[in-house]
């Protein structure tokens, strides 16, 4: 006759295999950050500051720039589902990355 296990003690088989798992994986993270703090290699910190960006180009201008807007506005009209003569862009500035 075969013995049935209690859905206790399933719940209490499967939460205690998930503890044990996640504890060898930070004890695992542990060992690797000793190991590369030994070989020289290092984290990058978050107190410095990130490289500093390129500077953004110029703006094009003339046939550029009216090229440019006619991209642009042909991109949002797909977009949107409208036609490129339902609306009208009135500027156009390049933002910075935040």
């Amino acid at each position: 006759m075969a013995t049935q296990i209690s859905w206790w003690m399933v719940v209490l088989l499967g939460m205690g295999i998930v503890f044990i798992g996640l504890g060898l994986l930070v004890l695992l993270c542990d060992i690797l950050r000793v190991l590369l703090a030994r070989s020289g290699h290092k984290a990058p910190d978050a107190a410095q500051p990130a490289s500093q960006p390129a500077p953004a180009a110029a703006l094009p201008t003339g046939p550029q720039r009216q090229k440019l807007m006619a991209i642009i506005t042909a991109a949002i009209a797909e977009d949107l589902g409208q036609e490129v003569s339902g609306f009208r862009i009135v500027s156009f500035e390049r933002r910075t990355q935040a």
